[in-house]
């Protein structure tokens, strides 16, 4: 069942957008993590609602996530009664879009359930439930699934030589599945000798990257349909979606310090210490 904030339940469920429960919530957060052979999945939930964490606490009610990917089929139910779920995938069992729905659900008859936070708008004071029955969903989270997504955003950046231009001039371009960071000859044999020296990568990451990478967000924010069958569009805004990082709630710059997991610090590190 999907998340649907129009949905009507005969009984009161808590879940956002919803007033049937007062001043309690239920959140879950969903990481992924790609290795070599697997996909690992850490789910956990928080809920504040005594009655419902009672009902769990006693193994009436179970916290129940569904990871379901349109790509390859796969629909796997994960149960606990813990506030935490790790699961593994195999590579190929989640690729492209992936939703996981969170829930709190009966796995047994509860009869006379009553809680103080339910809105008392409803009629009545206490209410009986059967398994299958939602006693708390969040939202559906979506992530996408992709190697290059869990790489650094960079891999979609290629450097490259472009013979018109001046030594000190580049350019950015974003025709091709990977962004082109143009750079005279000279400048591209330089750069090409210069990053073999780790404290030379980090000025590079600072300037020449930081730069592309928010220009590139800048295209995806003006018109991100233009560029979506490229894939360092998909790369981007799929990294951005994995972090719940709205495009259009941001400046590109703090953007792209996020997506290059703060470049300043390796700059603190490799640079400005190197003499320590």
């Amino acid at each position: 069942m999907k998340f649907d904030k129009n949905k009507a339940f005969p009984y009161p469920v808590l879940r956002p957008h919803c007033d049937d429960y007062v001043d309690v919530e239920f959140q879950t957060t969903v990481e992924f993590t790609i290795e070599a052979n697997k996909i690992s999945a850490n789910i956990s939930y928080i809920l504040s609602a005594e009655e419902i964490l009672e009902q769990i606490k006693e193994g009436n009610a179970k916290y129940v996530s569904i990871v379901s990917c349109r790509d390859t089929y796969l629909r796997r139910v994960l149960v606990s009664e813990s506030t935490q779920i790790d699961a593994d995938f195999d590579v190929g069992s989640l690729r492209g879009e992936v939703r996981v729905d969170p829930y709190v659900v009966a796995v047994k008859d509860i009869s006379n359930f009553k809680s103080q936070d339910i809105n008392p708008e409803f009629e009545k004071d206490n209410f009986s439930f059967s398994p299958g029955d939602v006693l708390a969903q969040d939202e559906t989270q979506v992530f996408y699934i992709d190697r290059d997504l869990f790489k650094p955003v960079t891999t979609v950046f290629e450097l490259v030589k472009n013979d018109s231009l001046s030594k000190g001039e580049w350019r950015v371009g974003f025709e091709e599945d990977h962004v082109q960071i143009e750079v005279s000859p000279h400048m591209k044999e330089k750069i090409d000798t210069a990053r073999n020296n780790k404290a030379n990568q980090v000025i590079l990451l600072n300037s020449l990257y930081f730069g592309a990478v928010v220009q590139a967000l800048q295209k995806l924010k003006d018109d991100g349909s233009s560029f979506e069958e490229k894939r360092w569009a998909r790369v981007i805004t799929g990294q951005l979606i994995n972090n719940s990082w709205d495009i259009t709630s941001h400046d590109p710059y703090i953007l792209a310090q996020w997506l290059m997991k703060s470049p300043l610090i390796l700059l603190d590190t490799y640079v400005f210490k190197s003499g320590d």
